[in-house]
């Protein structure tokens, strides 16, 4: 088991943004077996828009790779005819990021221009889950003809996420479910600007603002898709996420949350020390449907709410039912307690289409849904466990958030 403490602004490295970086051992781009592939990348700029530009510099090949590939993932299971109109839909997202989260804005395009990439095709890669979703009509009249048939090709991907309160006080984790091609670009991020006490440590792909994570105040949000037949023009989601990690408490974030314009359908779960909130959304509704600090919260990639059930498309090939029966099954029976026992289920593979941590299968479809990551926060005390792939494919790591200052643990 890998152990770190994230490295603090300052610390070694050259270029005042490549310290503690993934496959970077010394701070000028040659790559280290010493270092966790999973390091995480210290942000520590406080202007947002060269914060951008250092990650897309530091990932810049990789950032191209992901964009391709998810450009094309986009065009084979979207509403689109071409690739042009693909990231004219993209580009439709930006006015609205820069109108509701200018900050973020400026990151996306930072990680843009130090990638040497269109803003449009970074969105596609942050927001390919929800652009599948929104609909070419969107362009109007510049849309004429037939889009292509979209493909159904199996599990359109999705997360087991679990949310307890135990020995060790709330605990919160969830495989992450892509595209099997996304996991060599899976990464982690410490965004902590010098000069401040702000941080955040998220889970995130090369190119992206962020997909779950665990603030310096003990705020984590973890996410599941859900796949809408209202979807729109919104915020990016992953922009949505980094928004919420950045407020005071989670009930600041689900506030923010209702108030955000948003694209296509997720479950956002959201807690600190002392609340918890589950919110289902689609591309125009909201729906609460989960609360309760005390309780334990299990979510997969469909809805519970029924008027939002009207507007949910289940892709044909999904086990988002099955994975539900079983993480509740698994639940009842082990009643983990424990950030280690929550690892332990969400790694349960038990040799069906529908087990919890998916392995990608050899030779297959590389755009196939496979578990790219399975991460679990404890939020009494910033700890941090996560592998890329499932700790049988790869090693975990073990980190914690440096300028920790959230609710202490509850000795009742």
């Amino acid at each position: 088991m890998w152990e770190t403490k994230l490295d603090r602004p300052g610390d070694g490295g050259a270029s005042g943004y490549d310290r503690g970086v993934s496959e970077t051992g010394d701070g000028y781009g040659r790559r280290s077996s010493t270092v966790h592939p999973l390091t995480p990348l210290l942000l520590d700029q406080r202007d947002p828009l060269a914060r951008g530009r250092a990650h897309g510099e530091h990932w810049r090949e990789e950032i191209h790779e992901l964009a391709t590939i998810r450009l094309a993932l986009a065009l084979r299971r979207g509403d689109f005819r071409d690739e042009a109109e693909v990231l004219a839909v993209a580009g439709l997202h930006l006015p609205v990021l820069r109108s509701e989260l200018p900050e973020l804005a400026d990151e996306l395009h930072g990680i843009a221009e130090g990638a040497d990439l269109s803003p449009e095709r970074v969105v596609v890669l942050n927001h390919y889950t929800d652009l599948r979703d929104v609909p070419r009509s969107v362009l109007g009249d510049a849309a004429p003809g037939e889009p292509l048939a979209p493909v159904e090709d199996g599990d359109p991907g999705g997360c087991t996420a679990v949310y307890l309160n135990g020995d060790e006080g709330p605990v919160i984790g969830e495989t992450w479910d892509l595209h099997a091609s996304a996991e060599p670009f899976v990464r982690m991020l410490r965004i902590a600007p010098a000069g401040g006490d702000e941080e955040i440590v998220c889970l995130t792909l090369t190119g992206c603002l962020g997909a779950a994570g665990l603030s310096e105040r003990g705020v984590a949000v973890a996410v599941n898709n859900l796949s809408s037949t209202d979807g729109r023009v919104g915020v990016v989601w992953p922009a949505v996420v980094r928004a919420m990690l950045q407020q005071p408490s989670a009930q600041a974030a689900r506030e923010l949350l209702f108030r955000t314009p948003l694209s296509s359908g997720h479950n956002y779960m959201i807690a600190d020390g002392e609340a918890y909130y589950g919110v289902e959304t689609s591309g125009e509704l909201k729906v609460l449907t989960q609360q309760g600090p005390r309780a334990a919260h299990l979510h997969t990639n469909h809805c519970f709410d029924p008027v939002l059930r009207q507007r949910e498309a289940v892709r044909r090939g999904s086990t988002t039912f099955h994975r539900l029966n079983l993480a509740t099954t698994l639940y009842a029976q082990q009643r983990p307690r424990s950030a280690q026992g929550l690892w332990d289920l969400l790694h349960t593979r038990d040799g069906t289409p529908g087990t919890l941590c998916i392995d990608p299968v050899p030779g297959a479809d590389p755009w196939a849904t496979a578990t790219c990551a399975v991460i679990v926060m404890r939020l009494h005390d910033g700890w941090v466990r996560v592998v890329r792939g499932g700790e049988h494919r790869g090693e975990p790591l073990e980190l914690s958030v440096e300028r920790w200052r959230g609710t202490p643990l509850d000795p009742a």
